[in-house]
């Protein structure tokens, strides 16, 4: 479940927020995995906050890093 909703996630069809507790650690991982890995870069990640799947502060959680739109 953690991968689908990972996958949801990146595909923007799913809001970060909604993920159920008990899987949300795991997807942030994944997620951190994607960027580290290059399957995924800061700018899709930021194109996330845009469309308002991933919130300022989960972009933070994600990067370790601030958010600058």
């Amino acid at each position: 479940m953690v991968k689908i909703w990972r996958n949801r996630v990146w595909a923007g069809t799913q809001v970060l927020a909604s993920c159920p507790a008990k899987y949300r650690g795991g997807v942030i991982a994944m997620m951190q995995d994607d960027l580290e890995g290059g399957a995924h870069s800061e700018a899709d990640l930021k194109k996330l906050v845009e469309g308002g799947t991933v919130t300022a502060a989960e972009y933070e959680e994600i990067t370790g890093g601030p958010y600058e739109g």
